[in-house]
């Protein structure tokens, strides 16, 4: 009876192991990216609930499957007070009723995708609580909402689809004019499940190693002449730490390792200690090469955010 009791839990570990195994998300794996958008208008209306829509909207992202990242794709919102009323009650209470309308759109051809309307209700003892109250009762697991979100990816998808050759052109072209950061982040969310992503993940392969080839080529440069002007153990420990940004991939990195052995006996012969340096000759896996990319694109994109500006003033 214990044996069968045992089996029976190491049963239920095994096949819990398994399908935390299958949820997990491939090396690189790319969600559909989704950026939140408030009309500025809404703020004038909102007093103050602003920033629990703009919550709602990330909930509807996360628990619809995309990446909260900087994207052309938007989900935008705007509302509209419809009734507001102040019930003669002691202490005052306002009672609003809001239209709420999402939309989920290309929001740099400025083309609307797919969009849901909500008429809301809520009550408060000011009329920021009210709207508050109002904006609470949108629920990102609501099937409308769902169905709404499903028709924007599957014209998100099509654009991707529709569109790959013309895409990695463009790309393409910024890494030519060595906009590499750019172009990895504009590469890295095409989502995994396109057709597109084979592509995009190959040329984001070879824009990744033309940007750590001229990465490689600036910083040994700098190392050089900052030893030439500080040939001492204290230039060069300065150039150890600009060597150690050079990743090992890069083809110049034999003249690295080259430097880097001129730079250790000439401290040698200053002091006669041994410079504790050693150059990183371990090149990672291909997944951590590729989380590495991802990485570079979306430090970009969140640089960026506050200065996006969106195309949809025809969706409303």
């Amino acid at each position: 009876m214990k044996q069968t009791i045992r089996l029976f839990y190491c049963l239920i570990i095994a096949l819990s192991h398994d399908v935390y195994a299958v949820a997990q998300p491939s090396a690189g794996a790319s969600s559909v990216a989704l950026s939140t958008y408030i009309d500025p208008l809404v703020e004038e209306k909102a007093a103050g609930a602003t920033a629990v829509l703009e919550n709602k909207l990330k909930q509807i992202i996360a628990a619809n499957g995309f990446s909260d990242n900087l994207s052309r794709f938007v989900i935008a919102a705007n509302m509209t007070v419809v009734t507001k009323d102040v019930l003669g009650t002691a202490p005052a209470t306002f009672a609003y009723t809001v239209d709420l309308v999402l939309a989920i759109g290309d929001g740099t051809e400025g083309k609307k995708y797919a969009s849901h309307f909500m008429t809301l209700k809520g009550v408060g003892t000011n009329p920021s609580k009210a709207l508050i109250h109002a904006l609470r009762n949108v629920k990102a697991d609501d099937s409308a909402i769902q169905a709404f979100v499903a028709k924007g990816r599957e014209q998100i998808m099509q654009y991707y689809n529709s569109r790959c050759d013309q895409f990695i052109k463009e790309v393409t072209l910024l890494g030519q004019q060595n906009h590499f950061d750019e172009a990895l982040y504009r590469l890295m969310t095409v989502p995994d499940e396109s057709s597109c992503y084979t592509n995009a993940l190959a040329a984001a392969e070879r824009i990744y190693d033309q940007k750590i080839q001229r990465d490689g080529k600036i910083k040994l440069l700098e190392a050089q002449n900052h030893w030439s002007a500080n040939p001492n153990r204290e230039g060069a420990n300065q150039v150890a730490r600009i060597l150690k940004g050079i990743d090992p991939r890069s083809p110049n990195y034999s003249d690295v390792a080259a430097f880097a052995n001129t730079v250790g006996r000439r401290v040698v012969e200053i002091d006669g200690r041994a410079w504790d340096f050693k150059l990183d000759k371990e090149i990672g896996l291909e997944r951590e090469r590729i989380q590495a990319i991802r990485d570079i694109g979306i430090a970009w994109g969140n640089a960026q955010q506050s200065d996006v500006i969106y195309n949809v003033k025809h969706w409303w």
